[in-house]
């Protein structure tokens, strides 16, 4: 297998009760694929699982992402094996090994902007990469929605910061 230059870590969403991506799934998966298109030699890595909060169907969340991506132009072999994650935590505990196998020049990690901070922190906590860069992805979600997942963000970030 010839080297991975850049890895993209592409955070899970949520998606509905028939597999389609939600608008805060599609904004972070749009944004893996206009990299993936400028940057030759990069393969991404989807999380995202099973869980009440997110996903509810047969299939972990990473599928459908990497079904978008492939009908998007993405080449199959540059798609990773789905981490099976239930939450940002969970995100980052469950690729830190796979990182650090693959060892890229260039390790991105693609999350909504109003989950960057956190992605941040726990980047920082748990892999610690040396050669990071973290995109967000633009949020079309509405104002109200922005807000309620700003909010929730401000917590979780607290909790982490506490614990």
């Amino acid at each position: 297998m010839e080297k991975i230059k850049n890895l993209i870590l592409l955070l899970g969403a949520p998606n509905d009760e028939q597999g389609n991506l939600s608008v805060m799934a599609l904004n972070r998966n749009d944004c893996a694929y206009n990299f993936y298109c400028h940057n030759e030699g990069t393969a991404i890595l989807c999380t995202g699982g099973i869980g009440e909060h997110f996903n509810r169907t047969e299939k972990p969340h990473g599928a459908y992402a990497k079904a978008y991506l492939m009908e998007r132009g993405v080449a199959e072999k540059d798609l990773l094996p789905c981490v099976l994650s239930t939450n940002t935590y969970e995100d980052f505990m469950l690729s830190k090994e796979i990182i650090k196998q693959i060892s890229p020049d260039l390790f991105i990690v693609i999350t909504s902007d109003f989950h960057m901070k956190r992605a941040r922190l726990l980047h920082e906590k748990l892999i610690g990469y040396p050669n990071v860069i973290f995109l967000a992805a633009k949020s079309t979600v509405s104002s109200e929605e922005f807000d309620v997942l700003s909010l929730h963000e401000q917590k979780a970030i607290q909790w982490i910061l506490e614990s």
